[in-house]
């Protein structure tokens, strides 16, 4: 981006006249960003929007959402956008809502984070442990999958 400054020369000896001209340049630039910004804003919105419908269109169900301002609960999704509207589920509830979706249905965890959306695979590695421990999902120690099998689908453990 080209800027038309005043002679460098000129503006070195006249300063006080070219101050008020440099000023009003950067106010022009700050509002282009600021216009610049609302539309990466609204361009984000849309994309997150697709993804959603995409989701939708794949799992039959919208993506379950992590409550805002929960980071006292260890299951929690930090990875969650903040901005998609709609209930938000914590972590263990994402996780049985897709497991119930086909209880049999071996997940490995990387397979799991994608579905979910999580990008901390190891945290989520570490949550199903504890689910495990607790009782609400069955792990296979042979193949490290996880499963709701006979357990079924619970509110909570």
């Amino acid at each position: 981006m080209a800027f038309d400054l005043p002679p460098l020369k000129e503006a070195a000896r006249e300063p006080e006249k070219y101050i008020p001209v440099v000023e009003e340049m950067l106010q022009t630039e700050k509002d282009r960003l600021r216009g610049l910004s609302g539309v990466l804003r609204h361009l984000r919105k849309i994309q997150m929007s697709t993804e959603e419908l995409e989701y939708i269109q794949e799992h039959g169900v919208p993506r379950p959402r992590d409550p805002e301002g929960s980071a006292s609960h260890s299951d929690d999704d930090e990875d969650a956008e903040d901005e998609r509207p709609g209930p938000q589920l914590s972590r263990r509830e994402r996780v049985l809502q897709l497991l119930a979706q086909d209880p049999d249905r071996r997940w490995k965890v990387r397979n799991l984070a994608s579905a979910l959306g999580i990008k901390n695979v190891k945290s989520l590695r570490t949550s199903m442990d504890e689910f495990a421990r607790a009782g609400a999902v069955e792990k296979d120690p042979r193949d490290s999958t996880y499963y709701l099998g006979r357990k079924g689908y619970q509110e909570s453990f």
